[in-house]
């Protein structure tokens, strides 16, 4: 990964630009890492990453509260509190 320090990045925004249409570029400050750049596509990729991961954490969630919920079927955030309270209450 390419660094610049963040006076070079003010001085060559548009090399670092270039650059970051190749591979992320780590922006330093003080001596120490404060951002990086990178393309759009990467930024794109990065945050479906997250959603799929955030997706697949929530899931887990239902399927471990599914395994102790009510006979009645959840149907809004109100319904799940409630139950959770419920069985937090129980134990």
């Amino acid at each position: 990964m390419h660094t610049f320090t963040a006076n070079d990045a003010k001085q060559r925004f548009g090399e670092l630009m270039d650059q970051a249409l190749q591979e992320p570029v780590s922006i330093t400050r003080h001596g120490r890492p404060s951002v990086v750049v990178t393309s759009d596509a990467e930024y794109r990729e990065l945050l479906a990453l997250k959603y799929q991961t955030l997706k697949a954490e929530v899931r887990r969630g239902f399927e471990s509260f599914d395994e102790g919920a009510p006979a009645m079927p959840v149907r809004s955030v109100d319904d799940i509190a409630r139950a959770v309270l419920e069985r937090n209450t129980k134990r």
